[in-house]
């Protein structure tokens, strides 16, 4: 197993937290966006939850976030940064909400929202500082419980 350095674990930590970030600030513009067109009043409910879920995460994460990536003894590549967050997790989700039934668009939400709480998970299983696996912790109970209740949703839907 390889030891990491201390710069090497916080450009790791970095990384893990800017993903993190990236997850949730998509997250919070779909569900402010379909919080807009939803009329059922339990779906609304929902999505306006896991919007708000999501900017208190923010409120949270980006301040750690820009303390971390200060004390890095070597600034990373912006364009790094960017490589890879252009895969959007929501855009099968933005594509069905425009025309298709919503059971149909909740089903594909429920698979969006397990995919990012996996990679949630994975981020506060890794990271080695323990303030930011705190509060990704904290954020993916909050955000499990209302991944269950769309779930439910979903569920008494079909």
């Amino acid at each position: 197993m390889k030891s990491y350095t201390r710069d090497e674990q916080v450009e790791s930590d970095v990384w893990l937290l800017h993903e993190a970030i990236d997850l949730c600030q998509e997250g919070e513009q779909f569900y402010a966006q379909a919080i807009l067109g939803a009329d059922d009043y339990n779906i609304k409910r929902v999505f306006i939850h896991m919007a708000d879920i999501r900017k208190c995460m923010l409120t949270r994460l980006t301040p750690l976030f820009t303390l971390m990536r200060s004390s890095q003894a070597r600034p990373m590549d912006s364009k790094t940064f960017h490589q890879q967050s252009s895969y959007k997790h929501y855009a099968k989700a933005e594509h069905l909400i425009q025309d298709k039934p919503l059971p149909q668009v909740i089903a594909v939400l429920v698979e969006t929202e397990q995919q990012v709480l996996t990679q949630l998970k994975y981020a506060a299983k890794k990271t080695k500082n323990k303030r930011v696996a705190g509060q990704l912790a904290e954020g993916i109970a909050w955000l499990q419980m209302s991944f269950d209740t769309m779930k439910h949703l979903s569920v008494a839907g079909n």
